[in-house]
């Protein structure tokens, strides 16, 4: 029967103690960024301990030169969901995972194959959520029971480290640029590199669920607007071309850049080149957030849960009492269909945009 943490105060010396801590979050990019302050909190506690960090595969990139993180586990989600030899993948995976032999796994995916995985690894302390009764709860031997639903995603993680009883030095996110992301950036898009007097406003119209985008319209409106005055940079994500075409087709001027194959140090070294990121709920925002201020187009889900982890934000949300917010994103089911997003008008948003800059 697992344990709630607050029951067993020996447990901060025990985790004090450990010589591998092993970390799971198997999510998305936003999420993956979420985990950075936790993670350095972490380390700052337990400095001896070597860390690794059970990531999936592709939202691992920021965890390779984390100087709080001593080992980088890419979960192959894809492969491992193939049929008919994913199941054979995953235990291949499972032995490897039990080779590098962790002490303690602390587990904040709150899903079933995390949960599996933990109990698979050996490791004699697995530490996890406690928030409804499930089966996987048993698989942990101590419980953590912290409330998602009343605070950011990044509070809510580090819960874990309060209720373990350890310290929190730093919340902010802190993602690392190098040489080499600012010298393959520089061959992509030169242009970023040179300054006159206009801002420097790069527009990310995408996101992973279309309900969450605001619409190719309203982007390219935006960028139309705010052209006279400000350079505008459009960027996208590697599956995201047509979005970016959508948009320029939409668009009476031209972007002074337009890609959608940039790697993902590439994107937060032109954010730390930006004067402003615009663009909607999804994971490009947060990784932009750490690197200058951000503008979020936020629908379906509730900012005060899940908006950009910094003061340096201008967050648009209509605030009419939908009762199918938050949204589960799987479809529309308001009466008019996306009607969160379209009340959010680009004059409303443009306005804002020019007030703002008036202030950077």
């Amino acid at each position: 029967m697992a344990r709630i943490l607050k029951q067993t105060p020996s447990i901060s010396e025990d985790i004090k103690n450990a010589g591998h801590i092993l970390i799971i979050k198997l999510r998305y990019i936003g999420d993956s960024v979420w985990l950075l302050p936790f993670l350095e909190n972490l380390k700052l506690n337990i400095p001896k301990a070597k860390l690794s960090v059970l990531i999936n595969e592709g939202t691992d990139a920021f965890f390779y030169n984390c100087p709080h993180v001593d080992r980088v586990i890419p979960f192959p989600r894809k492969k491992i969901k193939s049929k008919p030899f994913g199941i054979f993948k995953l235990i291949s995976f499972i032995k490897e995972l039990r080779s590098s032999k962790p002490d303690v796994i602390i587990e904040l995916t709150e899903g079933d194959r995390a949960a599996l995985m933990s109990f698979l690894s050996g490791a004699k302390i697995r530490i996890g959520y406690r928030n409804e009764e499930h089966w996987r709860q048993r698989l942990y031997t101590h419980n953590i029971s912290s409330k998602t639903d009343t605070k950011h995603m990044i509070d809510y993680h580090l819960d874990a480290l309060r209720e373990i009883g350890l310290n929190i030095y730093n919340t902010s996110i802190k993602i690392n640029v190098d040489s080499k992301a600012l010298g393959s950036l520089k061959e992509k898009m030169s242009s970023v590199f040179h300054n006159d007097n206009r801002k420097k406003l790069l527009v990310h119209p995408g996101a992973r669920g279309y309900l969450r985008q605001w619409g190719h319209e309203n982007f390219a409106y935006l960028c139309d607007a705010m052209s006279d005055e400000c350079r505008i940079f459009l960027i996208a994500g590697a599956n995201e071309e047509s979005i970016l075409n959508d948009v320029v087709k939409h668009m009476k001027t031209q972007p002074e850049a337009c890609r959608a194959d940039l790697s993902l140090h590439e994107f937060a070294a032109l954010c730390e080149m930006s004067d402003l990121f615009i663009g909607n709920d999804s994971g490009p925002i947060h990784i932009a957030a750490a690197k200058t201020f951000v503008v979020g187009i936020y629908g379906p889900t509730l900012p005060d849960l899940v908006s950009p982890w910094t003061d340096r934000k201008l967050i648009f949300f209509d605030k009419s009492n939908f009762p199918c917010r938050p949204c589960e994103q799987d479809k529309c089911y308001n009466s008019r269909f996306k009607a969160c997003l379209e009340n959010i008008k680009p004059d409303d948003v443009v306005s804002g945009i020019i007030e703002l800059l008036k202030k950077l």
